[in-house]
């Protein structure tokens, strides 16, 4: 898209190298300290309209480095999501992968403004979503054991926002969940429906194709030039050519005969008929 090539220029200017390295880096920082204060630290720097509004700003930002729920795992999920940003960034490169989560920060923090809360739970699935999209056909090792290919987990990961849109009864609730996707809709929503069309072209010629075929093998083989008759309408029935004909004319049983031999003068008004 040409907007966001233009967009992407405007961001080179100022784009991260790592980003996501100093991103889990400080998520690891306020995680620590959390264990250390009581979330404290989480509660300072979490997004909330109301105090943003009465002027703590850095919150629009803050609340980025801002965990989930302290476990085992979210230790995992920080070094998941690093490997994720670098991939992305090398493939991308700075300024488009800075550009795709910086657009999702700022449609989750219009999302906050509007329905009241923020959290970083749909923008980190963006970038999963990216990645599973970006390289479908790679392996992450699940829990560092078991290999499976992205895609796979990309459709798991669908099915779950499937599922929490469906469950979900606020319309402000899902409208927050659609508006935090907004960057990974706007990036690969185009090619996603490019692919499909894509794919319904590939299946109508294949199945031109089958149905060709179909066609071609019941067309009859052999047909009376003067009834009209096929093996297909009567099986038992035997077919020669006549010799005597200028041309391949074939008749059926009863009319080879018992017809009028065509010359090439016969012939020759048979085509312009």
């Amino acid at each position: 898209m040409k907007f966001l090539e233009k967009l992407e220029k405007i961001v080179s200017k100022f784009a991260i190298r790592d980003l996501m390295k100093y991103i889990m880096l400080g998520s690891f920082f306020v995680y620590i300290m959390d264990m250390l204060t009581s979330n404290f630290i989480s509660g300072i720097l979490g997004f909330s309209k109301a105090l943003i509004l009465q002027g703590q700003i850095w919150r629009v930002i803050t609340f980025i480095f801002v965990p989930g729920q302290g476990s085992l795992f979210i230790l995992i999920t920080f070094f998941f999501y690093f490997f994720i940003g670098r991939t992305l960034e090398s493939i991308w490169g700075v300024a488009r992968f800075n550009l795709y989560y910086i657009l999702g920060v700022i449609f989750t923090v219009i999302g906050g403004f509007i329905f009241g809360y923020a959290t970083t739970y749909y923008l980190n699935l963006t970038l999963f979503l990216a990645y599973a999209f970006t390289l479908p056909d790679s392996y992450v090792n699940l829990y560092f054991v078991i290999p499976i290919k992205v895609k796979y987990l990309g459709f798991v990961y669908a099915a779950f926002l499937l599922i929490d849109f469906i469950r979900i009864d606020s319309i402000s609730s899902r409208a927050a969940m659609v508006i935090s996707l907004l960057n990974f809709i706007i990036f690969f929503g185009p090619d996603f429906f490019k692919e499909s069309k894509r794919r319904k072209k590939t299946n109508e010629m294949r199945k031109k194709i089958r149905d060709a075929k179909i066609k071609t093998k019941n067309k009859p083989i052999h047909k009376c030039t003067i009834c009209g008759i096929t093996e297909k309408d009567d099986p038992n029935m035997e077919f020669r050519y006549c010799t005597k004909c200028v041309g391949n004319f074939e008749y059926c049983e009863k009319h080879i005969r018992n017809h009028e031999h065509r010359d090439n003068v016969v012939n020759l008004d048979q085509n312009r008929k």
